[in-house]
């Protein structure tokens, strides 16, 4: 033992032996003290043991309510976990019975009395702590009501600078419920605030949830036109964070104002979580139509003011322009290597065709001699399944990508069945249409070749890991295997260019 420690224990002890010896010399007076310590110790021990046993079957039952009934009955009916304030309300009501019962069959203590004072003091406390018991009181409604439960989504109108707070119900307690936001962090709101403003549930019909976004387009954009490239472009991210396929989503005209129409995107998701939220899933949204918008040459409404001597300009694609069909050309990386005026002759041939949702553009298997390029809308890629022969969904085709060119260039049966997911339009370019172009300049039969090679090569899974030289490789090889169909298919002009 360290000499510090002695230091502080010698004095004590002193006056403890002090006290013993003088009690050891009066022999009487020791018994007696004896006698009344055992009677007092054995007191204290009989009340111990009563309040033990109040203190314990309180605990006891409070256990049993929440292994029985919080956690097992209720929480199995409501299908969450069941909020902590009703649990500490419980808590608290059966140690207070514990008490009142230790006062007054253990210390044979009237309570009528406690109980009338504690009533005077609990005007007091709530005079001067009216804001918490708001709190608490708001919160027992909220836990009774239930208008959300504990994982929901809602939204809290009138907060914050954006006007709402949107966060998912992480716990409600005795003064505030918690709540954490899409940007990682946890806001706390005090009860008293949820119970005066407007909360939405944003998961409160059930396991999916309906949302919209506004685009506002120029008046000169016709509606049919904007309604075909808006939903092709919402349709083209379905599948991706959180957005469901059914209900379909849908475009509506929400009205108009002093730049243009307001165009409603309705789209319905699945409910949040490992990443999905609604602000990923607009985000995703919006970006997908921007895209679809940009291709269709639209912009979104602006605030202009515009003074006219000549007719007013398109603010528009036109897709009857040759100049933007011309444009819609050179963006297809297959007509890449033609030049100006090899894509003017072309683009002016071309045939538009309006298709309807639903529409099979081409069927797997079917003869052709074309290619068609999107100009707006959406189309679903189909091809027939090897195990039961029924058409499985492989992929998509978005504005400005191309599809049937090897139907085109060599004759070859249609590889897909393209099947139109919205109402599209769509340029058809023809065997007859690309054969002037051929018979003018040789190179185009290796450039175009080369061109649909590196793209098979590039969209190819088995291709996807193997070396730059060997892909260099294979891609020469499939271009020469298309240039050699190419030359058959266009055999007449293939000999024009050689003569």
């Amino acid at each position: 033992m360290q000499k510090g420690a002695v230091r502080r224990l010698w004095f004590p002890f002193t006056i403890f032996v002090f006290f013993a010896g003088i009690a050891f010399i009066n022999k009487d007076f020791l018994f007696q003290f004896s006698a009344e310590a055992i009677t007092q110790s054995q007191k204290i021990l009989r009340y111990i043991i009563q309040v033990a046993i109040w203190i314990s079957a309180a605990h006891f039952i409070n256990r049993l309510v929440n292994v029985v009934i919080w956690d097992g009955i209720v929480k199995n009916a409501i299908g969450a976990a069941v909020p902590r304030l009703l649990k500490d309300v419980l808590t608290i009501f059966l140690y207070i019975v514990a008490i009142t019962g230790i006062a007054s069959f253990v210390f044979d203590q009237p309570v009528t009395g406690f109980w009338a004072t504690s009533g005077v003091a609990s005007i007091v406390l709530g005079m001067a702590l009216k804001n918490m018991i708001l709190d608490v009181f708001i919160g027992l409604a909220i836990n009774i009501d239930r208008p959300y439960k504990i994982g929901d989504w809602i939204e809290v109108h009138n907060v914050g600078v954006k006007g709402f707070l949107r966060g998912q119900v992480m716990e409600t307690n005795w003064r505030t419920t918690r709540l954490h936001t899409e940007d990682d962090s946890m806001v706390i709101l005090p009860n008293s605030m949820l119970g005066e403003k407007a909360v939405t549930n944003l998961w409160g019909t059930g396991p999916t949830s309906r949302f919209e976004t506004i685009y506002c387009l120029d008046f000169s954009i016709p509606a049919e036109r904007a309604s075909r490239v808006l939903l092709a472009g919402v349709k083209a991210v379905i599948g991706d964070k959180g957005i469901l396929p059914e209900p379909v989503p849908r475009v509506l005209i929400g009205g108009t104002n002093a730049m243009g129409t307001e165009y409603i995107v309705r789209f319905w998701m699945q409910e949040w979580g490992e990443g999905v939220t609604l602000g990923g899933a607009k985000s995703h949204i919006n970006k997908s139509v921007l895209a679809h918008l940009n291709q269709a040459g639209i912009t979104p409404a602006y605030p202009k003011q515009d003074l006219y001597y000549a007719e007013m300009p398109v603010r528009h694609l036109d897709s009857k322009s040759i100049e933007d069909r011309t444009k819609l050309l050179g963006n297809a990386e297959l007509f890449q290597p033609l030049e100006e005026g090899e894509l003017r002759e072309l683009a002016s041939k071309m045939k538009q065709i309006d298709f309807q949702n639903g529409d099979k553009l081409m069927k797997q298997g079917d003869a052709g001699n074309s290619m068609f390029i999107l100009s707006e809308g959406l189309l679903h890629v189909f091809i027939n399944s090897s195990q039961n022969g029924n058409e499985l969904k492989v992929g998509q085709i978005i504005p400005g990508q191309f599809f049937g060119e090897m139907s085109l260039l060599t004759g070859e049966m249609r590889s897909a069945t393209i099947v139109a997911a919205t109402d599209v339009v769509a340029h058809e370019i023809t065997k007859d249409n690309i054969q002037n172009l051929l018979s003018k300049r040789e190179e185009l039969f290796e450039m175009l070749s080369t061109v649909i090679a590196e793209r098979k090569v590039r969209n190819s899974e088995q291709l996807a890991a193997v070396s730059v030289e060997e892909r260099i490789e294979q891609t020469q090889s499939m271009a020469n295997q298309i240039m050699d169909k190419m030359k058959s298919f266009f055999r007449g002009v293939f000999k024009e260019t050689l003569s």
